[in-house]
């Protein structure tokens, strides 16, 4: 009983008081404890966290980009304390925009070891979920696709489609762990791991006492969106910062509430034709090449930024892409809370 109240007062200094080095050092340097405030106090974190927003999808071979989102729909976390270990089964849905494919939609679930552990530093602590293994593997469905002559074994330029979303995307994302960086201003989070002091990078200076909730690097191909989000507001007086820098644009912009997003975001995934919003519009606009600042002041709820490339796809006679260059847009974004 001692212990568990001297664990839950370090506990409550470290997320409330990275800055004192009396606790830094005492957590820093027990792994058990570490282990023990994780196991009992972080895991049960880790699945709300996760179906908070959808995760971009990168692939080495096609950029620096986004290419896609996976969304969790459903999420369990097990305490494995033999192993020091955290199993997370998720499933969901998502889509990616590859080459000759283009929109793809997926189901995919898996089961995943994750080793946790986390640093405290001067001005930030990091919280890492470190890949062990696949207890179950990803078990991939398409859901639809763009191109009707595609298939699983269809070749593209950086694989076969099932490599690609199976291996290249899916495992290859999320075998590599990821990393939590937690600061005044808001969380950072990012596949893969990163070690104090780089952080994941952030593509603006963050507004006056705003607070960040994503920051990134989309492409958008011809005739493709990116439902970024959904971003949660939480205060009645707060509005959702958008700032963004569009090359090759335009694109267009468009604000849903999360329910409506959803089943926009569905049909999309299905590669059904392009099509407005199932539901009403909070805002919408045209973002040209350049930088832009926007504003939506919101109620209390979480909504998706939905961006769109509307240029004209390059011409597919009989589902086969003719060897044209599209011009992808690019959309670096931060989305931040803050007062109105």
């Amino acid at each position: 009983m001692r212990r568990a109240a001297l664990a839950l007062l370090v506990l409550v200094l470290a997320i409330t008081g990275v800055g004192c080095p009396c606790v830094r050092s005492a957590v820093n340097a027990s792994p058990e404890l570490r282990w023990w405030l994780f196991s009992n106090f972080g895991a049960s974190k880790m699945c709300p966290e996760m179906m908070k927003r959808g995760v971009p999808l990168k692939l080495q071979a096609l950029g620096a980009a986004s290419v896609g989102r996976f969304f969790p729909q459903q999420c369990n976390v097990q305490v494995d304390d033999a192993r020091k270990a955290i199993v997370m089964t998720a499933s969901g849905t998502g889509y990616a925009m590859l080459p000759v494919t283009r929109r793809v939609g997926f189901s995919v679930g898996m089961t995943v070891e994750y080793l946790p552990d986390f640093r405290m530093e001067d001005d930030s602590m990091y919280v890492w979920g470190k890949f062990n293994r696949f207890i179950v593997p990803p078990e991939l469905r398409i859901v639809g696709v763009e191109n009707a002559l595609v298939n699983l074994a269809t070749k593209t330029p950086a694989g076969d489609v099932a490599t690609l979303l199976g291996r290249g995307i899916v495992e290859g994302e999320i075998g590599r762990g990821f990393t939590v960086v937690r600061q005044d201003d808001g969380d950072d989070f990012t596949l893969g791991h990163l070690e104090p002091p780089e952080k994941p990078k952030r593509h603006f200076k963050r507004g006056d006492d705003h607070v960040v909730l994503a920051s990134d690097l989309t492409e958008l191909k011809p005739q493709s969106r990116d439902y970024l989000g959904p971003f949660e507001i939480n205060d009645s007086g707060a509005a959702l910062f958008f700032r963004a820098k569009v090359d090759r644009g335009p694109v267009t912009y468009a604000v849903v509430e999360r329910s409506v997003g959803d089943l926009w975001r569905r049909s999309y995934e299905a590669a059904q034709p392009m099509a407005a919003p199932p539901g009403m519009l909070l805002a919408s606009g045209t973002m040209a090449g350049g930088e832009a600042s926007l504003k939506f002041p919101l109620e209390r709820g979480s909504y998706y930024v939905v961006v769109e490339n509307q240029a004209p796809a390059a011409f597919a006679p009989l589902g086969v892409t003719l060897p044209v260059p599209e011009t992808s847009a690019y959309v670096s974004y931060s989305a931040e809370i803050g007062d109105r």
